[in-house]
């Protein structure tokens, strides 16, 4: 067979082939637009989704110093004073807390753990193009913070952490405090005994007086039993650490006193509310510091500072040793919204030893019976009402042996320590 082909067939086969060539280039432009397109599309929804990892990342590190309320504000500072990794604690905050709100709360930190010295606070703004800036929902408060050496010794003495070896302070505190419970506490010892030897050590220990060193110590326990010279606020926390190694529950009072309305005017930190020291160092002293106490479960008073007076003949006495709100409240101010009510007399030094007589009749029947059993060592006890005229205590005189005797008066109106002594012939 013999094919024969006309110039016109093959006008019209280039014409097919361009057209076919025209319509495949559009076909694989059109390919590859639409995988572009997948590709952007695949590639927004990755970064989408990168952006909101991201942003969960972000949200998940703030969270981790985000706190929302006060409690968790509070646990966050007590929890890092506790570890003590540094000095200063980061906290991401509702900005509807002021630096006047956070540093309150940061007082009420437990000064037996430790005290905030400087706090920061930061706010941030954010503008949206040209309009106007808009305030941070959130805001952040730094911390900075010193751990007390009183819990450095509670922690080693009683959860058998190591003293870090830099907390040279601490260490000596430690030594004294473990002789003291070494020497002078032991298991069969009620709550009563261990608190009077606390204070009876405390007393016999410490003189009032500011830091020979103008360091500050005196408003520390370490003043108090490591320097044996402190302030109210270095007996009050030696107090404290002691009772507390001793597992008895106690509590700091502040306040303000006034010695004018007790008998030995003597007593330290008296001014009354007007009344401001100032240490050597330069610090103001602005009132008073003594502790409550938990004791067989009643609450009492107990004032070491105050049974330590600065009079020319100091003596260890027990005016303020465990009494009640009506008779520590002759002379001491406080704010009983944030104290424990004490009501007991129970545990009273003077009345545990029956040596407190509400009657003038019990009190001078007591001492005669001490005479009469030929005793001439000076008598101590504690009266509520008791004539002390010359006329009313002639009776002494009719004991053999004795040729004078000396009155000494301690306490307020309703509760007097009357100290006699009696010279012989």
């Amino acid at each position: 067979m013999v094919s024969v082909y006309s110039m016109g067939d093959n006008k019209m086969d280039y014409r097919i082939r361009e057209k076919i060539k025209t319509w495949i280039i559009f076909l694989l432009v059109a390919i590859l637009f639409t995988v572009l397109i997948i590709k952007g599309i695949r590639y927004n929804i990755y970064a989408e989704k990168e952006e909101a990892k991201n942003a969960e990342r972000i949200n998940a590190e703030l969270e981790k110093d985000t706190c929302r309320t006060e409690e968790e504000i509070y646990n966050r500072l007590e929890k890092a004073i506790m570890d003590n990794t540094q000095d200063n604690v980061y906290i991401r905050v509702p900005a509807t807390y002021s630096q006047e709100d956070l540093t309150e709360i940061a007082k009420k930190i437990d000064p037996f753990l430790g005290h905030v010295t400087q706090t920061t606070y930061a706010t941030s703004t954010q503008r949206d193009g040209d309009g106007p800036e808009i305030k941070d929902e959130y805001a952040g408060i730094n911390y900075k913070y010193v751990k007390n050496d009183d819990y450095y010794v509670y922690e080693e003495l009683i959860e058998g952490k190591d003293i870090p070896a830099e907390q040279t302070k601490a260490t000596q505190l430690k030594n004294v405090c473990e002789k003291f419970l070494n020497e002078n506490i032991n298991s069969s010892m009620s709550e009563y005994d261990k608190e009077l030897a606390i204070h009876d050590y405390i007393v016999n220990g410490c003189t009032y007086g500011f830091s020979d060193a103008k360091d500050d110590t005196e408003f520390e326990a370490y003043g108090a039993l490591v320097n044996h010279k402190a302030v109210c606020e270095g007996y009050a926390e030696a107090t404290y650490l002691l009772l507390k190694l001793c597992n008895i529950e106690s509590k700091l009072i502040e306040g303000h006193t006034n010695s004018k309305n007790a008998a030995d005017s003597s007593n330290p930190d008296g001014g009354g509310t007007d009344g401001v020291l100032e240490t050597d160092s330069g610090k103001k002293i602005d009132g008073h510091m003594w502790n409550q106490v938990l004791i067989d479960g009643s609450w009492y008073h107990l004032d070491t500072t105050w049974d330590d007076p600065i009079s020319s003949t100091p003596t260890l006495e027990h005016t303020y040793f465990n009494v009640n709100d009506m008779i520590i409240g002759k002379n001491h101010e406080w704010d009983k919204s944030t104290a424990q009510s004490c009501t007991s007399m129970t545990s009273n030094y003077y009345e545990k030893n029956d040596k407190y007589f509400l009657e003038d009749t019990s009190f001078k029947n007591y001492v005669k019976e001490v005479l009469a059993g030929g005793s001439r060592e000076p008598i101590t006890c504690a009266v509520a009402n008791a004539d002390l005229s010359q006329e009313a205590m002639y009776f002494i005189f009719d004991y053999d042996g004795i040729s004078n005797y000396v009155i000494y008066k301690n306490g307020v109106d309703g509760f007097m320590i009357v100290r006699l002594e009696f010279n012989q012939q």
